[in-house]
Order: structure tokens, then sequence, then C-alpha cells
């Protein structure tokens, strides 16, 4: 037992190795159905090499990611380069409000690709849905004015 103990302790510090020789500092890693995905004992090696581990990204997010950040996802040790990397000034986790909700704030992002976010907070789930419906018209109507390209002004007068 103490043999298999060694030898699981030694793949994952090898695993982490590679990840520090690639020059990654921060590692987000998609939710999985697998619930032992990421172990207690590699994020401990994760968190002594000084790499933020952001766990449980969901699956429809990892496109945006990739765009917002202009990396590439990596499924294996051995795809760790630097070139499918991404850059960043500052990622930091903080706070939002008075409960312990938490946010990753990203910032300077080296060849950022088009995209943005948008942080929708309301005091219920309507205002929320609402608040994102509205949201959803109003980027409806800039598309629709980008791919049309004109514009025509109407001035009621009663």
């Amino acid at each position: 037992m103490d043999r298999i103990l060694r030898e699981e302790r030694n793949y994952i510090l090898g695993m982490v190795k590679k990840i520090k020789a690639s020059g990654c500092n921060v590692l987000l890693i998609q939710k999985s159905i697998l619930r032992d995905a990421v172990t207690d004992l590699s994020l401990h090696y994760l968190a002594k090499a000084k790499i933020l581990v952001l766990k449980d990204v969901e699956r429809d997010e990892i496109e945006f990611i990739t765009k917002t950040l202009n990396c590439m996802p990596i499924a294996s040790i051995e795809h760790f380069r630097d070139d499918k990397l991404g850059y960043a000034d500052l990622v930091e986790e903080i706070s939002v409000g008075e409960s312990n909700n938490k946010i990753v704030k990203i910032i300077g992002v080296k060849n950022m690709g088009g995209t943005a976010t948008v942080l929708v907070r309301g005091s219920n789930q309507l205002v929320i849905d609402e608040a994102q419906r509205s949201l959803h018209d109003a980027f409806c109507v800039m598309r629709c004015l980008v791919n049309k390209r004109f514009l025509i002004a109407w001035w009621w007068c009663s």
C-alpha cells in the first residue's frame, strides 16, 4: 500500500513539474463527471508550486474562455506548451457582495479576443432573468445594426 501511495505521489509531482516547467501559473479545469479528477494531493502540490487552480469550469464556458484569453484547451500534460497558454497581468479571485460569492477577475490579457463579460446581479432570480432578457434584446439590436449597416431615424410629433 505504501508503494502505491508513493508511486501516486511521484506521478502527481511529475505532472505538476511539467505544468510548472511550461510557465503556467493558473489552471482552469473543466468540470468533470469524475469526482476525483482533481485530488486534494494534487491541489496541495499545485499550491506549493504557486499555481492557482480554478476547478469546475462549465463545459459551455470553455469556448468563451479560450477566445477571450487567446489560449487553447489542453487535454493531456504532454501537450502543455508555451504557445498554447494565454497571458494576463493579474488573475485574482474576489468576493462579491456580502455573501461568500466569488468571481475570478482577469486583467491585462495579452492579445485579447473579441469578447466581453457582463456580470448581472440582482436581488432575486426573477430580476436576474429579466436583466438577462433585456441584455439579450439589446445585443440582438446591436447585431442587426452591425450586420445591416444602416439606421433609420424616425421622429414622432404629436
